[in-house]
């Protein structure tokens, strides 16, 4: 048991290594130059990490600089990777001064021994407090959706054209930016469409195969 322990806090703090070269890679978008779409792309293909993991490790990468305390704590083998999980992921939608206190009361729970899906249970009930006290308890029919999967919903007009509402998550926002904004850009001086109309128009161009992009062929895909 105590071996077992003891190795697993060594991992933790391996982690919390990875985490911090994670945000780097992630920062610096240089995952996009070897043709893959996103880090959490990156992170189950060349890492071999199942969704869920480097979902985990991604949320732990971008949070960390808000949340001072629990970095050192981890980086210290003082904080279990379930438990400074539970906590970016609870603060991952909060404004800096909610994040901050938010931070402070998750980590008295681990002080106290809580388990992390203790501690993950009750950082949900500390957003509902948040959206209970700024009025936002009932969200609208797009927050619904929530911010783990992209959406887009379409209506038919009139005229039999369509409009297009949605939200796209940061890694389908990567593979959205590194196919349209090449073929967004103007066509040339005389191009007196806006940044609406040309986006539009790559949309239209992908959608009908018109327009190939390919990746690196050890990457083996082709958008």
């Amino acid at each position: 048991m105590e071996l077992t322990e003891t190795l697993a806090a060594a991992t933790d703090q391996l982690e919390s290594a990875i985490a911090g070269l994670i945000s780097v890679v992630d920062k610096s978008r240089e995952v996009q130059r070897w043709g893959l779409p996103s880090t959490q792309a990156w992170l189950r293909s060349r890492l071999g990490m199942r969704d869920t993991r480097a979902k985990e490790r991604l949320s732990l990468a971008r949070q960390r600089h808000r949340l001072p305390t629990l970095g050192k704590r981890w980086a210290t083998g003082e904080l279990s990777f379930g438990c400074a999980t539970a906590i970016a992921d609870a603060v991952t939608h909060l404004n800096d001064d909610d994040c901050k206190a938010a931070e402070d009361i998750l980590l008295d729970m681990v002080d106290q021994e809580f388990s992390a899906g203790k501690v993950a249970a009750f950082g949900r009930r500390i957003r509902d407090i948040i959206a209970e006290r700024d009025g936002t308890e009932e969200p609208d029919a797009d927050s619904r959706h929530g911010y783990e999967r992209s959406w887009i919903d379409t209506t038919r007009s009139l005229d039999g054209g369509r409009y297009i509402k949605g939200w796209l998550n940061a890694e389908d926002t990567a593979v959205w930016d590194g196919t349209l904004a090449p073929l967004a850009k103007p066509a040339g001086p005389d191009d007196d469409r806006d940044l609406s109309e040309r986006t539009a128009a790559a949309l239209t161009s992908v959608l009908s195969g018109g327009h190939k992009v390919s990746f690196p062929p050890e990457h083996g895909h082709l958008i």
